[in-house]
């Protein structure tokens, strides 16, 4: 199993320290819970089971990972181990508090921030999933700083972390990618009209483990003739059946790290207007990823060009947007849509990932990619055809 090298998360907490320092922040507090994790995962390896949990930064030193309660031995199995989980009476499961877990030591928050300041309590914090936090906790963090602190919402400085990949992150997203796209082409073979969604969906599953994903980055995309206008969606009991389209976008983890790899197939042959629009996305999958995203551009820009290929063609307006980004999360900043300023860096690891709609069904061209110096390098690029099975 490959692992993250603790070097990496003290190098993202250190840059998260160096900007609370700027913004003269006495801590940071992250929340997650089993489908929001990407802040505490990113800086804990933690990735809540059924309970919610957070991550608790002051301007020096290590992390506090805190968790409900249940399995401190989960929470402490990230780089900082043990000896920085803190059992939270703010925290709980999903659904609500839970405490008096045999052995886990309780804290609160103030006992907590009295921690990480060395004693001097909290004026000015920065909570890092503002938009997701529940209420009740944001009362309670309220609470436990000191009388008229400042709750800010730093959940931008965040993204910007997380967008600028290092080289062992994006390394990682190539080889998750590079799973999928064998996962895909391995579960070709393996399947055939009469099965259902749900069991093409065990068979590209299988196929992700089988080769070294560590289970799906998202729920597993696959699903046949009008219901494939969706985009997303989850499967069903219905037959794949024969002369219609079949949409099927996966991806897997690997070292934590999100892929995605998405093509449109069919059990019989395409008609020429699919072929038709086919050719058209592919033409535009391949110009906006190795034509037209260059390192200072921004993704609204991008987003505008995207739209005006599709209504200057012919097509309307786009029915998506024009790309996002991938790290340890499938779909996190930045996003090409129109008039977001985010300015495209050297490093950032993109899915280029692209919906044409029609009126019968739907259908998606998506590959992975870091942007270079000069432009990019696509980390997959398999069957950019008609495939016919």
């Amino acid at each position: 199993m490959i692992c993250v090298p603790k070097t990496e998360y003290d190098s993202r907490v250190q840059r998260l320290q160096k900007k609370m320092e700027e913004e003269n922040l006495d801590a940071v507090l992250c929340y997650a819970n089993t489908g929001a994790y990407d802040n505490v995962f990113y800086l804990s390896q933690y990735w809540p089971l059924f309970e919610v949990g957070g991550v608790l930064v002051g301007r020096k030193g290590d992390p506090l990972v805190l968790m409900g309660g249940e399995a401190p031995e989960f929470a402490g199995a990230g780089p900082y181990g043990m000896k920085q989980v803190r059992g939270c009476e703010a925290f709980g499961h999903t659904y609500g508090t839970v405490r008096g877990w045999i052995g886990v030591d309780y804290f609160n928050l103030e006992q907590l921030f009295s921690e990480v300041t060395d004693g001097r309590g909290v004026r000015r914090i920065g909570l890092a999933d503002y938009a997701i936090m529940p209420h009740k906790l944001y009362q309670q963090v309220e609470s436990a700083c000191l009388p008229g602190a400042e709750l800010i919402d730093f959940g931008e400085a965040l993204n910007d972390l997380r967008m600028n990949k290092s080289d062992f992150e994006a390394e990682m997203v190539q080889q998750a990618c590079l799973i999928s796209e064998k996962a895909f082409d391995n579960a070709l073979g393996k399947i055939n009209p009469e099965m259902t969604e749900y069991e093409l969906e065990g068979v590209l599953a299988a196929e992700l483990y089988r080769n070294g994903g560590e289970g799906p980055s998202f729920p597993i995309l696959c699903y046949s003739g009008y219901r494939s206008r969706m985009g997303i969606g989850r499967s069903t009991h219905n037959k794949l059946g024969r002369d219609t389209i079949i949409n099927i976008d996966i991806g897997c983890h690997y070292a934590g790290y999100a892929s995605a790899y998405g093509r449109p197939i069919i059990f019989g042959k395409m008609s020429d207007q699919t072929k038709k629009e086919i050719d058209f996305m592919l033409e535009l999958h391949e110009k906006l990823i190795c034509e037209w995203v260059k390192p200072g551009m921004t993704s609204g820009e991008i987003y505008t060009k995207y739209y005006d290929y599709f209504v200057d063609h012919g097509w309307g307006p786009p029915p998506a947007s024009a790309s996002h980004g991938i790290g340890v999360f499938e779909g996190e900043p930045p996003t090409c849509r129109r008039d977001v300023p985010t300015v495209l860096n050297a490093g950032m690891t993109i899915a280029g990932d692209h919906f044409f709609r029609s009126q019968e069904y739907g259908f998606r061209f998506e590959d992975c990619y870091r942007i270079t110096e000069t432009g990019t390098q696509l980390f997959t690029r398999s069957h950019w055809e008609y495939i016919e099975l």
